[in-house]
């Protein structure tokens, strides 16, 4: 009605629990329960590419083409993992499982313009560690969207 929307962050890592506390949103089931709730266009989704890719069931691409489809993406952590939880670990946005071009060219085809935000880059080895790396990821993802644009 006002133009508000609120976008729920996954559980990061996406367990059943952490630290003897549950947790809500660990698997897209989770996300279509929690949209289920309140379907109002308001009550989006923040699309953690890492943090769906953690999670043991999701296929990110079929994940972010289905939410980009319903128009539920309120923005996008533009983030690369490896492995799964248990067993993963964050990496270079260029480095992980996600080919982050095919994303790119998922999310330009599927008509996403909204914001896309680096997310846990990893620190270099400098006088600035974390804006070297945040500098890193946002180039790479500047580079992403000229080859999907160019293509």
């Amino acid at each position: 009605e006002e133009g508000v929307a609120l976008a729920c962050h996954p559980d990061d890592p996406p367990l059943e629990s952490l630290r003897l506390a549950a947790r809500g949103i660990n698997s897209p089931a989770a996300y279509e329960r929690l949209i289920a709730l309140d379907p109002s266009p308001a009550n989006r989704i923040e699309l953690c590419l890492g943090s769906i890719q953690e999670m043991a069931s999701a296929d990110v691409y079929e994940v972010a083409r289905k939410w980009l489809a319903e128009d539920r993406i309120g923005y996008i952590h533009f983030r690369n993992v490896r492995g799964r939880v248990p067993c993963y670990r964050e990496v270079f946005v260029d480095e992980g499982d996600i080919d982050m071009v095919r994303m790119m060219r998922l999310l330009h085809d599927g008509g996403y313009d909204g914001v896309l935000i680096p997310d846990h880059t990893p620190a270099l080895d400098c006088t600035a560690p974390w804006h070297a790396g945040m500098a890193f990821a946002l180039g790479y993802m500047r580079a992403c969207i000229q080859a999907v644009e160019r293509l």
